[in-house]
């Protein structure tokens, strides 16, 4: 089976910073097809209705859009995020909302071929880790599954936030603990249960999910092997296509941590993969095929691993060369 995966990286406008990868999963490889450029760090990439958006992570912040065409991609345009460093972007029907790691959060709007600003939220306060939380951080945007709300990471404030999605008005406000610094989410597909990683101390934590957009602290599992004592930062969160198996991705220490979930959403202690790439970032669980693709942003370069039966991934040998990759999302996917 043949999947289509568009690759964000950081990238100076004039060079190639999108790339469009093919994997074909029945003879295990990895080809890059495309690469794009015109827009400077496209870290973080999401589709909606045949169009790609880019959070381009540069201190004028700006969000692009891409018309996704049969011959490629081709730029529209950009629109002001209004801060520095939108470093996540979320998007769907005629609509974008950008993570800014300046500490906001910004909506946009798709008229034709036209992307415009239209909210903006300013988020305040900080954290007890003085070196990465003097400020505000905003780092990710996650729609709740009521299709009304957004869970919005706030890094350098430990705290999760509840937007209004239509609105962009922050209904609830709930605290994770002090320096975890919470970085991505992300929904289970069956259970009310969502997981979010720590960035800071490279944790992994479990909410419940309730109605009118409320989550509730579950429990919390340390991510790295107990016999670590380096430099280390949790990067991202997938499950496996069957939903047995949770991993998270960790910097520094540059390894997996694979939870085993449990038929009500919940985690065991985790197993441990170490990594052979520098920097694993974000990374994608292929829909019904037991694989990860993962972006390795100081080896420069996106990998193939394999699931095997017990839960663990194996590196296929598969590797392409891709500069400073830090976003895996699947062509046709929100």
């Amino acid at each position: 089976m043949n999947h289509t995966l568009w690759i964000g990286s950081y990238a100076k406008k004039e060079e190639p910073g999108i790339y469009k990868v093919i994997v074909d999963t029945d003879n295990e490889t990895l080809a890059v097809k495309n690469r794009y450029s015109g827009v400077e760090n496209p870290s973080f990439l999401a589709e909606a209705d045949s169009y790609l958006y880019a959070a381009s992570e540069s201190m004028d912040g700006k969000a692009a859009l891409f018309a996704i065409e049969s011959d490629g991609l081709v730029l529209k345009g950009t629109a002001d995020s209004g801060e520095m460093a939108p470093c996540h972007i979320y998007a769907e029907d005629t609509y974008a909302w950008t993570a800014n790691y300046g500490g906001s959060v910004t909506k946009y709007e798709r008229s034709g071929e036209t992307l415009a600003k239209t909210a903006f939220s300013k988020h305040e306060g900080s954290g007890p880790n003085e070196e990465r939380q003097d400020a505000p951080h905003v780092h990710s945007i996650t729609p709740f599954p009521d299709g009304k709300h957004l869970l919005v990471c706030d890094l350098g404030t430990d705290t999760l936030a509840v937007y209004n999605k239509d609105t962009l008005e922050i209904i609830k406000e709930v605290k994770a603990a002090p320096g975890a610094g919470p970085r991505m989410t992300l929904f289970h597909p069956k259970k009310p249960i969502v997981y979010v990683m720590n960035e800071l101390d490279s944790t992994v934590s479990i909410y419940k999910v309730g109605d009118q957009g409320s989550i509730t602290h579950l429990d919390t599992f340390a991510g790295l092997p107990s016999a670590y004592s380096g430099e280390h930062t949790g990067a991202d969160l997938q499950l496996s296509p069957d939903q047995q198996f949770l991993y998270a991705t960790i910097r520094g220490w540059n390894g997996l941590a694979v939870f085993d979930v449990g038929v009500d959403g919940s985690l065991s202690k985790p197993r441990h993969v170490k990594l052979d790439g520098k920097t694993p970032r974000s990374f994608y669980a292929l829909e019904n095929d037991p694989y990860l693709v993962i972006a390795y942003q100081d080896s420069n370069e996106v990998c193939l691993l394999k699931i095997e039966e017990n839960g663990l991934p194996v590196f296929t040998g598969q590797r392409v060369s891709v500069t400073e990759p830090v976003c895996v999302i699947k062509k046709g996917e929100n």
